[in-house]
């Protein structure tokens, strides 16, 4: 090999070996990861319907009007004992929005019904040793139409706990009341049969509803909802009394025959606790939020 040839191969070495080395320089392609999960966005109508049962949640207390225990001596009492309102099967149907994957809000209208309303009443006037008692039976029934607003709380293997509130109307209903009495005047005296029954009464009513519970997704679009509720309807009342005269005219009861005038009964303000099982179907499929693209130098 010549001088000339030698030299060539060598520079031809060198300068491989040097393009070589500042390709090793230059920097790297990014590599691109997988993005995570792209939330799922809600938007669109939905209906909802629900079953469930109504516990009544705190005391009642039940007044009567007007005062039976006006123009009597002073030592005569009133009282009431043992008012019950037993637990009520709920039914509602709704329709709603949801506007975003935490926040929606809908429209119910439901009917509460096959609860019954008892309690026992004593009127006493120890300085004329006499005692009345009388035991009211009937059936409570309640419509309502609320406006409810609730927050998603994330989702976690396709649960959703949610807490919201609720505001609306109630209409609430004392239906089939009697009135099935004793009367012990006198000492020594053995009890006279008393009694009667109450008109049905209705009362409207502001109701209000503070909610948690659990979504669970079914399928794209329909969620399976588990639910607490804490609602207050407003008062029940009845209608005017008429009582047994004993003599079979008109029927055998009047309202006159009740003290000279008729009366009826009021509660305060109802609370139930509602466990409900619902149904949600929403009109439209949620869609997927855009996905970041992630990269890694």
């Amino acid at each position: 090999m010549g001088p000339s040839k030698a030299l060539f191969l060598a520079g031809g070495v060198i300068l491989g070996a040097t393009v070589f080395a500042h390709a090793a320089d230059l920097p790297q392609a990014p590599a691109i990861e997988p993005a995570p999960p792209a939330p799922l966005e809600y938007s669109g109508w939905y209906l909802r319907g629900d079953v469930g049962v109504g516990f009544n949640t705190g005391g009642s207390s039940v007044s009567i009007s007007p005062n039976p225990l006006i123009g009597l001596p002073a030592d005569a009492f009133n009282s009431f004992y043992n008012p019950t309102i037993s637990a009520a099967g709920i039914f509602d149907f709704g329709v709603g929005y949801q506007f975003n994957n935490w926040l929606r809000f809908d429209v119910t209208g439901e009917y509460h019904g096959g609860s019954q309303f008892q309690v026992l009443q004593q009127v006493a006037i120890p300085s004329a040793t006499a005692q009345f008692a009388d035991w009211y039976r009937g059936n409570r029934s309640s419509y309502l139409l609320m406006a409810n607003g609730y927050a998603d709380i994330g989702t976690w293997y396709g649960v959703t706990p949610f807490i919201g509130a609720g505001v609306g109307w109630a209409q609430n209903h004392l239906d089939g009341v009697t009135d099935t009495g004793f009367a012990y005047v006198g000492p020594g005296a053995t009890g006279s049969p008393t009694g009667g029954y109450l008109n049905n009464g209705t009362t409207d009513n502001l109701a209000w509803a503070l909610m948690a519970g659990l979504d669970f997704n079914v399928t794209q679009n329909l969620k399976l909802e588990l639910g607490y509720r804490y609602l207050n309807y407003g008062e029940l009342k009845t209608g005017t009394s008429n009582c047994f005269n004993g003599t079979g005219a008109g029927g055998g009861f009047s309202v006159a025959n009740c003290g000279g005038s008729g009366y009826y009964l009021k509660t305060n303000n109802q609370a139930e606790s509602d466990l409900r099982l619902g149904l949600i179907w929403l009109f439209n499929e949620p869609t997927y939020a855009p996905s970041p693209i992630v990269t890694r130098y």
